[in-house]
């Protein structure tokens, strides 16, 4: 492997493993199966994207200018791994648009594929694109970061702090830990929830501007473990029969069914294969973990109302749970639009204090209004306790 090639692993291990130690640290024991499902949510959002660019890999694979077809496979049907800006990843910016909208998706790969122009063809050996498992488990790092991210900046007021420092942290963050396409996808989707100025310098740097797009990459071999292959199709499975298990948005059910049978497929055929990879193991294990898990969505603190095109006058119906900050109360739940990882509060705030315990499940029926210090509030004709969901979500 190149010098150069083993100093920006071993960066980025480095950055990689201190974030995910320092922000688990932050976090009391209940929340940890909060980081287990949100990393699994990420890894199951990821797992289309990656076959569906595997498959198109293997069909340009097979184009007649060979070589250049695999190079040109590996940057733009992959998950992000190959060498140059990460960025021009097709999978990722699809996963981009559903999450960020398609401007922001269209930006990026823009930026990615004109800075690729400039930059030298460095790699002589165009090795054919990673497995599965070696893509996934190059998205389960970023997946991690976002994950603890999400949940150690929960109750924090990042808003407190100054724009430009908020975006210089996240821009910094991506120029040194400089995860995969996919993976920047879930760090920035994470992040956007309690500091979308972080997210959006994240954004602006990883995938365009950072290490892994001016360091030599070295190149993966394709890793295949037919137990892991097993593990990630019963995982897959369990998370398509579910509608999504709280994990995914319920679109990605059909898709997740495929993969399903796509691993199972490749089970079967690498029955004999073992890697030597411990990530290749324990990513379809994490998934597996976190789709039998039955975590708690993320806990938001904050009483305003988020909902959108709210006016005076507008009836409203409304069920959330009661959170109660600074003497006023609030119904809050959380909407996904992949995945976990993306999770946003919607929040209304109540104009009248109730009588019941905050972290109640509560239906308010009632009319928006201006409340003191000019603020939307609910007026609610009707408050009444009912029983948690069986699904905490709802779905954008």
């Amino acid at each position: 492997m190149p010098r150069g090639a083993l100093i920006f692993c071993d960066m980025n291990s480095v950055v990689v493993a201190s974030c995910v130690l320092f922000g688990l640290a932050l976090l009391p024991a209940p929340a940890i199966r909060g980081v287990l499902a949100t990393t699994a949510g990420s890894l199951f959002e990821a797992t289309p994207f990656i076959l569906a660019g595997m498959a198109l890999s293997a069909l340009a694979a097979r184009a007649p200018c060979g070589p250049a077809a695999i190079r040109l496979a590996m940057a733009h049907l992959g998950c992000g791994c190959a060498d140059g800006p990460s960025a021009r990843s097709l999978p990722a910016a699809a996963a981009m648009a559903m999450t960020f909208g398609s401007f922001a998706a269209l930006a990026r790969l823009s930026a990615a594929t004109a800075l690729a122009r400039f930059l030298p063809r460095r790699c002589k050996h165009h090795a054919p694109p990673e497995s599965l498992l070696a893509q996934l488990s190059s998205v389960l790092p970023a997946a991690t970061i976002g994950a603890v991210a999400l949940h150690a900046l929960t109750g924090v007021r990042v808003e407190a702090a100054a724009p430009a420092v908020q975006w210089l942290g996240g821009a910094l963050f991506g120029v040194l830990a400089a995860p995969c396409a996919l993976g920047t996808v879930a760090i920035a989707a994470s992040l956007h929830v309690r500091a979308p100025l972080a997210a959006v310098g994240l954004l602006c740097t990883s995938g365009i501007a950072d290490i892994r797009t001016f360091a030599r990459s070295h190149a993966h071999h394709p890793q295949h473990d037919g137990s892991a292959y097993a593990l990630a199709a019963l995982a897959l499975g369990l998370v398509a029969a579910r509608g999504g298990d709280a994990l995914v948005h319920p679109r990605f059910a059909f898709p997740l069914a495929c993969c399903a049978i796509a691993c199972a497929i490749l089970a079967i055929v690498h029955r004999r294969a073992r890697s030597h990879e411990a990530t290749s193991l324990a990513t379809p294990a994490i998934m597996l973990a976190g789709a039998i898990l039955v975590a708690p969505p993320p806990v938001y603190t904050a009483t305003q109302t988020t909902l959108t095109s709210l006016f005076p006058g507008e009836r409203v119906s409304f069920t959330g749970t009661l959170v109660r900050s600074s003497g006023a109360d609030a119904l809050v739940r959380f909407a996904i639009t992949c995945c976990r990882a993306d999770a946003t509060p919607v929040v209304v705030q109540l104009a009248r204090r109730g009588r019941f315990k905050p972290g109640t499940w509560l239906h308010a029926d009632g009319t928006i209004e201006r409340a003191k210090g000019k603020r939307l509030a609910l007026y609610a004709r009707v408050l009444v306790p009912v029983p948690a969901p069986g699904d905490p979500f709802i779905y954008r």
